[in-house]
């Protein structure tokens, strides 16, 4: 008589078959903590998508920047360009301060790039790459 498999026996099963449907990453690749909740918030992505071509910005100049991305074009509202600038100065350069991906200057409200800016500005790019509508792969961006 032919022994049944027990539950402990399906579950490696499972979990192996699993694991072969994953594609391979390097440890290395999935443990940039750091990277990633720099970039967590979309207006964090956008304000280093700000710094991938410039030394610097100014509070302002980024917040209009950031406003004018998150109406579509439509006419921002005073009130909304100064909530995105209060979330930025409260919220997230002391967040890319903490990882050091900026360094800021409050008394001129400066932002350059800190010392660990290349590998999340990196990052930010490869995924805008990845994403772009009409790559060679076919895929519409979507």
């Amino acid at each position: 008589m032919e022994e049944e498999p027990d539950d402990d026996d399906r579950a490696t099963d499972s979990r192996s078959a699993v694991r072969d449907d994953i594609p391979e990453f390097s440890r290395e690749a999935l443990e940039h903590e750091r990277i990633y909740d720099s970039l967590a918030h979309v207006r964090r992505r956008y304000l280093c998508y700000l710094l991938c071509d410039r030394a610097e910005i100014q509070v302002d100049e980024a917040a209009a920047a950031i406003a004018d991305w998150e109406s579509d074009g439509d006419s921002v509202p005073e009130s909304h360009h100064d909530r995105v600038r209060l979330s930025l100065l409260h919220s997230h350069i002391p967040k890319l301060r903490a990882s050091d991906v900026v360094d800021f200057d409050p008394h001129s409200e400066t932002l350059v790039r800190g010392d660990d800016a290349e590998a999340v500005l990196a990052a930010l790019q490869a995924v805008g790459r990845t994403l772009r509508p009409g790559d060679d792969d076919g895929n519409e961006g979507g």
